[in-house]
């Protein structure tokens, strides 16, 4: 098991390796604070630097799937030739939209307006 494990690691590229070192250290690092110091000052600035590196990233994460996101929508729609917005402005007598009243009832549609 070990053979293959090693032979494994042997073929791997040097910045694969560099990486797994770094996460088997961070691992390891972890497992000891949390063994035999877990309520130390290290063990908190350990943790603080974590989040913050945890912070960070979840930003970058959602601000890559947000704008990957209403990009594809966005480009589905310009494609489509759909205006949800209707920001086209034709000339027109009046630019008001007559809107379908509420089922319910004026009285309704106050308490449920959303």
């Amino acid at each position: 098991m070990f053979d293959n494990l090693s032979s494994w690691a042997v073929r791997l590229p040097l910045h694969n390796k560099v990486l797994l070192t770094l996460a088997t250290c961070v691992l390891v690092g972890e497992i000891a604070f949390r063994r035999f110091a877990p309520r130390s000052r290290a063990y908190r600035k350990w943790t603080a630097a974590f989040q913050f590196v945890g912070k960070v990233w979840t930003a970058v994460i959602l601000a890559i799937i947000y704008f990957a996101s209403v990009s594809i929508v966005g480009i589905a729609m310009r494609l489509l030739g759909k205006d949800p917005l209707d920001r086209g402005l034709r000339p027109e007598p009046t630019f008001w939209r007559v809107h379908e009243p509420n089922p319910l009832g004026p009285a309704a549609a106050a308490r449920h307006q959303f």
